[in-house]
């Protein structure tokens, strides 16, 4: 019996370990992930203090060299766009819908023809169709402000 007692309980540890190890070992590499694109951008140049995770979006701004950088985490390949809010003249969020797709997409405008885009929320690629939807407008807003404090 305390052989059997045994095996049932090591057999219980290890379903409950196993998840827990995945979870930790998933978090541990986005960490670093994050951490290297990071690396790259700063060089000593850069100083990302203002930074916010939404939804395995990161935004990060630097406000005393003008720099913004967005990495979105939730794709296959991690997608990361710096923009040098030196160069811009205004900052724009937008609700852009085409062929029965929505997107929240974030425009800098440089100059009279220059822009760059920035797609911060795709509802294509949400498996849970709109239920963000209001949440990540409330936050791309936010974040356009204070973009729009450092321009």
């Amino acid at each position: 019996m305390d052989n059997a007692s045994l095996i049932v309980g090591l057999v219980l540890t290890l379903v409950c370990a196993l998840p827990l190890f995945y979870i930790v070992n998933k978090q541990s590499q986005n960490r670093k992930k994050v951490n290297e694109i990071f690396n790259s951008f700063d060089e000593g140049k850069y100083n990302f203090a203002t930074n916010e995770t939404h939804y395995k979006k990161i935004y990060a701004l630097d406000k005393d060299n003008k720099a913004f950088l967005f990495l979105d985490l939730d794709k296959e390949t991690d997608r990361a766009h710096f923009v040098d809010l030196n160069e811009m003249t205004s900052c724009k969020v937008e609700e852009i819908t085409r062929e029965g797709n929505s997107r929240i997409v974030m425009t800098f405008k440089a100059g009279a023809k220059e822009t760059k885009e920035i797609i911060l929320y795709d509802l294509a690629t949400d498996k849970l169709g709109k239920a963000y939807w209001l949440e990540n407008e409330k936050f791309a807003k936010k974040w356009q402000t204070l973009i729009e404090e450092s321009i």
